[in-house]
């Protein structure tokens, strides 16, 4: 009797555990979910400069950095006074050449295509700005705010999900925080070590579904 119970106890946590990585979208329709040290998702979008398609597996072999973002955000927009693109930037660059690439994904339902693509051309970020039409993406990896960052390996692995630092407490501090979380993660996967973080809490404003 009491191998059982505990034979159904089993069942039942798996069957709940295996439910957390499905989810429906907006239509009702099962997407997958993404989980820490499993494979990604897979997505393509389009980058708003351009309207060429942009898809995660076309990225395997590279370190992917993807950041959820936000034109209006103040913890994100990129200006001298504040905003985490204006440390994301430079990061960006300072990576490449390591062979990491940084990525940004806006959903939000407020800003608007033209909007976000006038941004994107005003501030050259030097990585693309991709566009989530109904927060599909942003659904599948569970980002909740800008930015939210994901880190994913070169097999595809998100490695690594949260903020970029400690979380400061006003807009014009980001970047200047003590503990730092991103850049010591991408020195540790870049190096083949392991990592010391894999998951902290993101700063910034709700994503706007």
């Amino acid at each position: 009797m009491h191998k059982w119970i505990l034979t159904t106890a089993v069942l039942v946590a798996v069957a709940a555990t295996s439910m957390l990585a499905i989810a429906k979208d907006k239509n009702g329709d099962m997407m997958a979910q993404a989980q820490l040290n499993e494979k990604a998702p897979n997505f393509t979008l389009a980058n708003v400069e351009t309207g060429e398609s942009w898809s995660l597996s076309d990225n395997q072999g590279k370190f992917t950095v993807i950041v959820f973002e936000s034109i209006h955000c103040p913890w994100n927009y990129l200006r001298p006074d504040g905003g985490y693109e204006r440390v994301l930037k430079p990061m960006a660059a300072k990576w490449k050449d390591k062979g990491v690439e940084f990525v940004a994904i806006n959903s939000n339902k407020n800003e608007s295509d033209a909007d976000v693509k006038a941004y994107a051309e005003k501030v050259q970020l030097g990585y693309p700005i991709l566009r989530d039409p109904g927060a599909k993406v942003a659904d599948q990896f569970g980002a909740q705010t800008t930015p939210h960052v994901f880190v994913i390996n070169k097999e595809g692995v998100l490695v690594y999900r949260g903020g970029i630092e400690q979380a400061p407490g006003r807009p014009s501090d980001c970047g200047q925080m003590q503990e730092q979380y991103l850049e010591p993660v991408l020195v540790a996967l870049t190096e083949g070590k392991p990592l010391p973080y894999t998951e902290t809490k993101s700063k910034g404003c709700g994503i706007k579904r």
